[in-house]
């Protein structure tokens, strides 16, 4: 039987199996992934901004 790659426990769900994640584990797993991805995230404003940086440097 596999063990989830989180918490360590033993998974019975195909699913699970196939993912390496208990049901809980894995949706702590996208939360911490979905937290990654908005941290190196650039909005327009922030593209907008380094365009101005940009233009006044010049």
């Amino acid at each position: 039987m596999r063990q989830c790659k989180r918490c360590g426990r033993a998974l019975r769900n195909g699913k699970s199996m196939e993912r390496g994640y208990g049901l809980t584990c894995w949706q702590h797993h996208l939360d911490e992934l979905e937290q990654q991805f908005l941290k190196i995230q650039l909005t327009i404003d922030d593209i907008m901004k380094m365009d101005q940086e940009e233009q006044t440097d010049v």
